[in-house]
């Protein structure tokens, strides 16, 4: 599991479950708090071992109640190794006799808490209370996307999307500075370094936007140069997709949000992409991207002051851009040759 490296810990396939054993002087907090994060795993738990058999159960289950401070108990037992003389209702039976005379009640409804007991061959676990996982699919398992990551709130959001449904993220970040290592001083790598809690070992391109904005000036853009932007970032990102061997795009708009994300304009900067263009965000409002960077760590991040190429080109920008009229400026100023040119100038981190 890359998203545990550098923690001390052992893991096991326990037939229907994996098991993470600490490590001696192993940092448990760290370890729970990063899986968490692993997506794939709906749900985890915090467990305690001991030897399988009823004494050790029920004593145990005993300590782990006292703590919890539940007063309505649900019991549920696992018994995986068949060939032990007790089964699960025997354990269900002692621990509640041991809950009755803590004053805690066992109930099947209406409790306030549960304890999970699952017993193998080797050892039994006693867990109180599942804790929920980062749920969706393993990433890896959908193949790899190219995440156009700006300096603002919205596309950490789609990359952490991404990553929920399976697609290993490369980034790509167009910036406005005079040199790529301006760019990889930034808060851009302290974004990416969030997400890597999530997914670590990411490749990210920097790339200078001097050169299409040179172009932009000498094809007179005016009005049509954020939807222009737009277009030659995602011709690139088709071009770093062919580099990397990566499926498809991934981007954070959301439909009608700024002058760049109506219809028309969309429907104007994928023209000739010619491959899957994904929109996580694409129904959310900003109040609903907000509570979620927040909720994953990347917010206080985003909110910092930075030079974000789409802002810098946002001056009285159109908001209904044809097809057609796209192609006529975007030949004018050789929007490909740009492209070109730019990836030239491209640093990979």
């Amino acid at each position: 599991m890359l998203q545990l490296s550098g923690e001390k810990f052992r893991l096991h396939d326990a037939y229907d479950r994996l098991i993470i054993e600490p490590s001696v002087g192993a940092d448990l907090a760290s370890i729970e708090a990063k899986a968490s994060r692993i997506f794939g795993i709906s749900a985890y738990e915090v467990a305690h071992s001991t030897k399988p058999d009823l004494r050790h159960i029920t004593d145990l289950s005993s300590r782990l109640l006292k703590a919890s401070g539940i007063k309505a108990l649900r019991i549920n037992s696992h018994r995986s190794y068949k060939q032990f003389k007790f089964d699960s209702m025997d354990i269900i039976h002692k621990v509640a006799e041991r809950a009755s005379s803590l004053g805690i009640e066992p109930r099947v409804k209406g409790f306030d808490g549960e304890i999970f007991i699952s017993v193998t061959k080797e050892k039994a676990f006693v867990f109180v209370n599942k804790r929920k996982g980062a749920g969706g699919l393993p990433v890896v398992a959908s193949g790899k996307c190219i995440v156009l990551l700006s300096g603002g709130i919205d596309s950490p959001v789609a990359a952490w999307y991404a990553m929920k449904r399976g697609l290993t993220p490369v980034y790509m970040h167009v910036h406005g500075f005079a040199s790529n290592k301006e760019a990889q001083e930034s808060k851009i790598p302290r974004i990416i370094s969030i997400l890597s809690g999530y997914w670590p070992g990411q490749r990210t391109y920097y790339i200078p936007s001097h050169v299409f904005q040179m172009a932009a000036i000498k094809a007179k853009a005016g009005r049509y140069e954020l939807v222009l932007m737009k277009s030659f970032m995602l011709r690139l990102a088709r071009q770093v997709a062919g580099k990397e061997g990566a499926d498809c795009i991934v981007t954070g708009e959301s439909l009608g949000q700024v002058a760049s994300q109506t219809l028309s304009n969309i429907a104007a900067e994928e023209d000739a992409i010619e491959m899957p263009i994904l929109r996580p965000l694409i129904g959310f409002d900003k109040q609903e991207i907000i509570r979620k960077a927040v909720e994953i760590g990347t917010y206080e991040q985003s909110i910092r002051p930075y030079r974000d190429v789409c802002s810098i080109n946002a001056r009285n920008p159109a908001t209904s851009c044809g097809v057609k009229v796209l192609r006529g400026i975007a030949k004018e100023m050789k929007l490909d040759a740009v492209v070109r040119q730019s990836l030239k100038k491209a640093q990979v981190q």
